[in-house]
């Protein structure tokens, strides 16, 4: 179950909120004035950034973190990368680990799933067991960590105003027990607290948590855009003391602080989402999520030691980013529009383009407005925006094709 996301915005304007609210306005702490500390001195110029935080959203019953996700702030090149774990992934305990569960009086176990842990160790020590599995993991450290509930989630997206996102097909699920009562259908729409939890907890997609996580990216991109937009300054008195007052976390304020000179010259386009590589299928009777070592390595390279400053690529800050034209992708187009033939038309289209697509067919719905692209790597999908202009892309490691495009009754 979902509650979600927060602060891949740690470092956006949530964070540029705390800064002004405590430190230069009536919030309490120190005043500045004209760049003049009034307890003397000028202010200094904010240190390098190099920080790994590791975000967890726990489900209702707050002891399974079912959504994770480490965001890695990078001043130097001025980007944000976030990496997402899907739950499900298989983890073998380490004998410190399974120590530290005797030291609290608990029983040890040899495998789980990742969002298991602190329910075997419990919530308040999810540094030595989520979060040191992570940095195994990755081989990274995980400087700091957030953990939100469904509550918090609700109460932020409508302190900010909502989110407009386009909700890529019908998406409709009942859960009395559980409390959950998705029903949402597909279109470009504003959403407010409570239809974007629907939005984020939905799981019942083709690809499972992988496909979730994918729309809990969209989300997070939109969510992006909002909080750094102008319109958030008026709401972020609200929007601090929510933050203060719903999430756990063990940064200081003026830990968070040290972000305000960062943020303030930070451009969205540098953000980027990224998802652990891998498969899931069962063993031993239980699902779980495995990582491909090999495409997971690469991308711990990608997300944490990138060194190339954001826009340098070779092009200039005035020119289009170029986009890369490889056809020889392999390539499958599904139908999701509901209109008769349009894969096939699709199909003839871009193998006339010199392309080659290896299999057309029918989408699980028949409902889908806009089409969207889902790819290994957004770098395939990007050449197919000059046939589909308004298609969202998405990037999942696990497919068995470079690139699978979902028609939506746009291409009408």
């Amino acid at each position: 179950m979902f509650w979600t996301i927060l602060v891949c915005i740690v470092g956006g304007a949530t964070v540029v909120g705390c800064y002004n609210y405590f430190f230069k306005h009536d919030g309490g702490g120190n005043k500045t004035q004209g760049g003049n500390s009034l307890m003397g001195g000028k202010e200094e110029k904010a240190p390098d950034i190099y920080k790994n935080i590791a975000v967890f959203g726990v489900d209702k019953d707050g002891y399974r973190t079912d959504v994770i996700f480490v965001v890695n702030f990078n001043s130097v090149t001025n980007k944000v990368k976030v990496l997402s774990v899907p739950r499900d992934t298989k983890v073998r305990w380490t004998e410190e680990q399974r120590q530290s569960l005797r030291d609290l009086g608990k029983r040890t176990v040899s495998t789980s799933k990742i969002n298991e842990m602190t329910a075997y160790g419990g919530i308040d020590s999810i540094r030595l067991f989520t979060i040191n599995q992570l940095e195994n993991m990755f081989g990274v450290t995980i400087d700091n960590y957030i953990i939100v509930n469904i509550d918090a989630f609700n109460q932020i997206v409508d302190a900010i105003g909502g989110v407009d996102l386009e909700v890529p097909q019908d998406i409709k699920y009942t859960d009395h027990s559980g409390g959950l009562y998705i029903d949402l259908k597909a279109g470009y729409q504003h959403l407010d607290g409570d239809k974007a939890e629907q939005f984020v907890r939905f799981r019942k997609y083709p690809n499972g948590d992988v496909d979730r996580i994918a729309a809990q990216q969209i989300f997070l991109d939109a969510f992006a855009e909002k909080v750094l937009s102008p319109s958030i300054i008026t709401k972020l008195p609200k929007l601090v003391g929510i933050l203060f007052n719903s999430i756990k976390t063990d940064a200081s304020l003026a830990e968070l602080s040290q972000y305000y000179q960062y943020v303030g010259s930070f451009n969205k386009e540098n953000l980027s989402f990224h998802t652990l590589p891998g498969e899931g299928r069962y063993e031993g009777g239980a699902s779980y999520f495995f990582p491909y070592e090999d495409e997971t390595a690469a991308m711990v390279q990608e997300v944490f030691y990138d060194q190339t400053p954001a826009g340098e690529a070779g092009e200039s800050e005035e020119a289009a980013p170029t986009v890369e034209i490889d056809k020889a992708v392999s390539l499958v187009v599904l139908n999701g529009s509901g209109i008769t033939g349009a894969a096939s038309t699709a199909r003839d289209a871009l193998n006339a383009e010199g392309y080659s697509v290896q299999e057309v067919g029918n989408y699980s719905s028949t409902d889908i407005e806009a089409t969207f692209i889902h790819a290994k790597e957004a770098a395939k999908a990007a050449q197919f925006k000059a046939y589909y202009p308004n298609a969202q892309i998405t990037t999942n490691p696990s497919l068995t094709t470079d690139v699978q495009i979902v028609l939506g009754k746009d291409v009408q």
